[in-house]
């Protein structure tokens, strides 16, 4: 069976994971070093990074696909009336073009609509063609075939089994918050953590300030969607590797906290917790079903 390998690109951390049909064989989880990224640009130094953890790990697979965080993207979630499917292609591109303040001409637009009696429910991301070159160059130097392109929201929300509610996932030095509602991100931030990752409790009260602030603003911007203390968080990340993470978090999230079960199998110390958003770009098959080229996107932005 052939290897997939996920490759979680962070504003601050690089994740490697490796799997074999459902089973996860390979990981590795690197802090990106300084001068990695430049102005949102990856640059010789990161691809040097990607071909190190690569030969550290005992990585074998040559194709990859790579969740980028949400820096030099931007995403619209709209209607449009019913369509005929020759019109639909036409009326996305327009309507993307109104809605999303870049020039057309410096973006890759993707997008995925749903049918329904109304007409269309349309979700289209637009990323930077620079930063999207740049990255599939720096992965390609380092000696592999980038096959398809997610927003690390979406890996995260697949790779947790998450469509409605939100989730949080602790990096080392970053985080990200991500609220679903039906199967679509509604909300999503990755922020950095001024704490050392050494100290766990300081990095936990930045997570619940963090949080706070975050979901006070997603009641603004998001006021048709109820957010309560009945509200699921689901976690990824370090609160599994920690004593008594998941008490920790629910002493600081007034939600209703929950650990995603895993959808793989791995040996009983490999890290899964930590690649949430690696398993959601392995497992995905039917990437149509997303943000597709086929329909209508471009062949390196595929959600």
């Amino acid at each position: 069976m052939t290897a997939r390998l996920g490759l979680d690109l962070g504003t601050r951390e690089l994740r490697l994971l490796q799997a074999d049909g459902r089973r996860l064989t390979h990981h590795a989880e690197v802090l990106l070093p300084e001068g990695a990224m430049a102005d949102g640009l990856p640059t010789a130094l990161l691809t040097a990074t990607v071909r190190s953890a690569l030969d550290a790990g005992g990585f074998t697979a040559s194709r990859t696909r790579v969740a980028i965080a949400e820096t030099g993207t931007a995403f619209r979630d709209f209607r449009l009336p019913r369509l005929s499917s020759s019109e639909l292609s036409r009326a996305v591109s327009f309507e993307g073009r109104r809605l999303v303040p870049m020039e057309a001409a410096d973006v890759y637009f993707a997008w995925h609509a749903t049918r329904d009696v109304k007409g269309y429910a349309v979700y289209l991301v637009a990323a930077r063609r620079a930063m999207i070159d740049a990255v599939v160059a720096a992965v390609g130097s380092a000696g592999l075939l980038v096959e398809r392109m997610d927003l690390k929201p979406l890996a995260l929300a697949r790779g947790m089994g998450v469509s409605d509610g939100m989730l949080l996932e602790w990096g080392a030095s970053e985080a990200t918050l991500v609220l679903m509602v039906g199967g679509r991100p509604r909300f999503f931030r990755t922020f950095g953590l001024d704490a050392a990752a050494e100290d766990a409790e300081a990095q936990l009260d930045e997570l619940a300030l963090s949080l706070n602030a975050l979901v006070k603003f997603m009641r603004g911007a998001t006021s048709d969607v109820p957010i309560s203390p009945a509200t699921s968080l689901a976690l990824g990340g370090r609160f599994a590797f920690m004593d008594d993470g998941v008490q920790r978090a629910r002493q600081r999230f007034d939600f209703n906290v929950v650990l995603p079960l895993p959808a793989v199998t791995a040996p009983a110390d490999f890290p899964w917790q930590a690649h949430f958003a690696g398993i959601g770009l392995i497992r995905q098959e039917r990437w149509h079903n997303r943000l597709s080229p086929s329909q209508g996107g471009d062949t390196r932005v595929a959600a």
